[in-house]
């Protein structure tokens, strides 16, 4: 898998609940590929509650609870989307549950970049590869 750096991030503080299954579903959601009865039971275990929040979203909450940058929606739909075509161009399919195991894993990685744009202008052209992608909004 080509575009993910290699250096591990600290994992999330341990809690009763494995707090990447949440990150997999915010993913998946992400990409639209989330099955509306999946989303809708995550959003009625009350993470709130669980995470000590408030924001009534549990997108939002998930998005707190791991400190994740204001991009990271643009970093997973762009690498979705050249990580697919590198994929197919090698013969191959990415599926959307192996990329989002594939990012969470990269997400840990130390001094992981993922989710970090280089320049405005590599910020700029994700936003207009997904605005020209079905994931658009």
């Amino acid at each position: 898998m080509k575009l993910f750096s290699w250096k591990k991030k600290p994992e999330p503080p341990k809690t009763d609940m494995n707090i990447n299954v949440f990150f997999k579903a915010f993913i998946l959601d992400t990409l639209k590929e989330l099955p509306t009865e999946k989303s809708d039971l995550i959003g009625n275990m009350n993470l709130d509650n669980v995470f000590s929040t408030d924001f009534n979203d549990w997108k939002k909450t998930i998005k707190k609870v791991l400190n994740l940058s204001d991009t990271i929606e643009i970093a997973i739909k762009d690498l979705w989307l050249r990580n697919s075509e590198i994929a197919k161009n090698d013969g191959t399919e990415l599926n959307a549950d192996q990329f989002a195991d594939l990012f969470i894993e990269n997400y840990y990685l130390e001094n992981s970049k993922v989710d970090i744009w280089e320049s405005e202008s590599n910020l700029n052209n994700a936003k207009k590869r997904i605005a020209e992608s079905n994931l658009a909004e």
